[in-house]
């Protein structure tokens, strides 16, 4: 599969439909920097291969396009690809979207339109299913790599197993090993069952069986334990082999660590000392704004000692205000209507209100005992009485409420003037000679400031020497990070023991391994040469013995294969690792196989020395070599090409790395598209770079004037450098 041209319509940044990129069959480099649109780029290529997602999203629809609209315009979200594959195809994968009055969108379907040419004829063609057929998500996983982080493909197990059944023989030993297990275990219980029962070995026969079954599974536990504890050495030995690394770095980490937390404690103590006093607080707390006003303090004194005089007078004087107005309510009174004949009536309380409504319910004046009946002059009289009786009640309720509004009323509600009378009063005297001597108690504090601040200022500087320290530590061991190595310096001892007594129980166990296979072999050589009556026992006994045979010339056949296998693509790969170095150390690829089946890619030197940590740029080339060794194996064995489509996977390198990186890239036959902001110098391109390269090479960047806040705003544009 080669991609010739790569299209995108409203895909998120690439608004419209003028967005093409046009590939060659060996490198094009797609250049851009942070936030032009190299993520989109690559996330389109994946949206369009990935045949699970059947579902639109607004999320990918074009920000700018959607603040165009209105309300019922349609447009459509594509990306379009034309490759080759057997002949020229293309796929097209996309979904409509419509602007609805409320502001949403509706989408469409997703839809996949594929096109194939058949001889001379192009035919439509189910464009998911075309997918499938030339570029499965098997391949996919082998070609698209989104950062650094996702190029070392061995660390899926199950990744690494279906490409060794792909492109080995190995999977077609695995049947075989089957079925001649199956055939082996089958005819060994026809040869126990016949040979228990002859007369003449029978009863010696069922003893060995016995015997080879409890051994059989003391030597699979053995293996199993034996299995395990390889793991855990190894696992101590890569470990250790770290710590031992660093541990002199790890023993210079706790050094810094103790002499950094000193100094810490230090800073702490002398940043608590100077901010003991706060000169803010102390100016009213500790009265020290009064230091430079010594001369003012009796003026302050004398104000204050008016100021309480005028206010007990004006207290005195309102007071009398106060007794004047209650007096005034107290002294008035209601004019009120005498009797007829002159004579004095009653007290307008007497009687009380609940009488005087019983009365005037009754009709009746129960003071003289006469019938009041209504209409009557006794009985208005009660009815005046009554409203009297309530028109005094309202009158001295407002009187007492009066009253108690002008009792309550204070010419000065709050003590300010006796609180600053109280401090007038308290600096006077030794309070008063105390006050002078706060000039010297603030410059003495000034000065104990002065020493700790540049006492602190020294202590700081240490700790930032101790920090740059610390810094030039990390950088040396490499990617260690602090954590590790206090974990390195507080576990190593704890490893060599723990690597100790796994060593030791593993030597134990492949020696008593040896033993119980040695038992077996003659357990199982004297039960083969027993020497049965029956000649059909014998017959069963030869199947049994070459069935067994096979079935471990088989297994056998399957471990070698898997051998060469990843030695064709360990020398593949050191072939390319060569090439994409150039000038630069590149050491030795090594596929090793682990005591848990897996596969691990590592470095070493070509003296046989472990390259325990390469750097990232090292371990790219590596993982990248790899890859174009697996894509080899693709063309070989499968006869069929696939792109290799990265983003951002060389950030690692240097300016000179990147260069040679990119310019041996170029001269290889393979079809390679690198996403990246390499050849971008200060936002400028690096065009004596460029010209180096003989591949297409284009640049993406937002277009101009665009609102820093607004999505809707942002576009990438697409210009073809070469």
């Amino acid at each position: 599969m080669i991609i010739k041209e790569f299209r995108i319509k409203n895909f998120r940044s690439y608004y419209g439909d003028n967005n093409q990129f046009d590939f060659s069959e060996g490198l094009t480099v797609v250049i851009g920097d942070n936030g032009d649109g190299k993520t989109t780029f690559f996330e389109a290529l994946q949206w369009l291969f990935d045949t699970t997602i059947d579902k639109s999203s607004v999320e990918q629809i074009s920000e700018m396009r959607k603040s165009q609209m209105e309300a019922g315009d349609i447009d459509e979200v594509s990306v379009y690809i034309k490759f080759d594959h057997n002949g020229e195809k293309s796929v097209e994968k996309s979904f409509s979207f419509e602007k609805l009055e409320n502001g949403g969108f509706r989408l469409g379907k997703i839809s996949y339109r594929g096109y194939e040419t058949n001889g001379s004829e192009r035919e439509a063609v189910n464009g998911k299913s075309l997918i499938e057929r030339c570029y499965d998500a098997f391949i996919q996983k082998f070609s698209m790599f989104k950062g650094e982080a996702e190029l070392n493909v061995f660390e899926n197990r199950t990744l690494l197993k279906d490409l060794v059944d792909k492109f080995s023989d190995i999977h077609k030993f695995d049947e075989l090993v089957a079925t001649a297990q199956n055939f082996e275990e089958k005819a060994n219980k026809a040869y126990l069952k016949e040979i228990s029962s002859d007369k003449k070995v029978s009863q010696r026969a069922k003893e060995l069986e016995a015997m080879i079954s409890r051994q059989s599974s003391d030597i699979s536990t053995t293996r199993n334990e034996i299995k395990e504890k390889r793991g855990s050495v190894e696992i101590y030995d890569k470990s250790l082999s770290e710590l031992e690394e660093n541990q002199e770095a790890s023993e210079r980490y706790k050094d810094i660590k103790e002499r950094l937390k000193t100094q810490e404690e230090r800073r702490n103590k002398l940043m608590a000392q100077i901010g003991m006093v706060n000169y803010n607080h102390a100016l009213l707390d500790k009265m020290w704004i009064l230091a430079a006003f010594s001369p003012i303090l009796k003026e302050f004194q004398e104000k204050i000692s008016v100021l309480s005089k005028t206010k007990r007078r004006m207290d005195r004087d309102f007071e009398r205000t106060k007794a004047i107005e209650l007096g005034k309510i107290e002294a008035a009174k209601e004019m009120l209507g005498a009797l007829s004949n002159g004579a004095t009536e009653l007290p307008w309380y007497l009687p009380n209100q609940e009488t005087m409504e019983e009365m005037i319910h009754d009709h009746i004046c129960k003071v003289c005992g006469r019938e009041a009946p209504e209409g009557s002059e006794a009985y208005g009289f009660m009815v005046h009485k009554l409203e009297e009786y309530r028109r005094h009640t309202e009158a001295k309720l407002l009187k007492e409420s009066q009253k108690k509004e002008i009792q309550e009323q204070e010419l000065f509600p709050n003590q300010y003037i006796e609180q600053l009378h109280n401090v007038s009063v308290s600096l006077s005297g030794l309070q008063e000679a105390q006050v002078a001597g706060f000039a010297q108690e603030i410059a003495d504090r000034q000065g104990l400031v002065a020493r700790l601040q540049d006492e602190l200022k020294k202590t700081q500087q240490k700790i930032q020497d101790i920090i740059d320290e610390k810094t030039r530590l990390l950088i040396q061991v490499g990617n260690l990070s602090e954590s590790a190595l206090e974990k390195e310096f507080n576990d190593i001892r704890g490893l060599y023991k723990s690597r100790e007594r796994a060593t030791a129980r593993l030597v134990e166990l492949e020696t008593e391994l040896k033993y119980q296979e040695k038992q077996m072999a003659e357990l199982k050589k004297e039960l083969d040469e027993l020497d049965p009556e029956s000649s059909q026992v014998k017959v069963m006994r030869d199947v049994h013995t070459a069935l067994e045979a096979i079935a471990a010339a088989f297994t056998n056949a399957k471990k070698e294969n898997l051998r060469r296998f990843l030695a064709e693509l360990e020398t593949t790969a050191n072939e390319y690792l060569v090439k994409l170095s150039a000038s630069d150390f590149h050491g030795e690829v090594r596929l090793i196989q682990t005591a848990d089946e897996s596969t691990e890619i590592r470095l070493f030197s070509s003296n046989g020395t472990e390259i325990k940590k390469p750097s990232g740029s090292q371990k790219t080339v590596m993982y990248i070599s790899i890859l174009f060794a697996i894509s080899d194996f693709t063309q070989e064995k499968r006869d069929e090409d696939y792109p290799l489509i990265f983003d951002a996977a060389t950030s690692s390198f240097g300016d000179s790395k990147e260069e040679d990186f990119y310019n041996v890239i170029d001269k290889l036959h393979k079809q390679c598209i690198i996403v990246t902001k390499d050849f971008i110098q200060k936002g400028q391109l690096n065009e004596e770079a460029i010209a180096g390269l003989t591949c297409n090479v284009y640049r993406i960047k937002k277009a101009a004037n665009f609102d820093q806040s607004n999505m809707a705003t942002i576009r990438t544009l697409i210009e073809k450098i070469r």
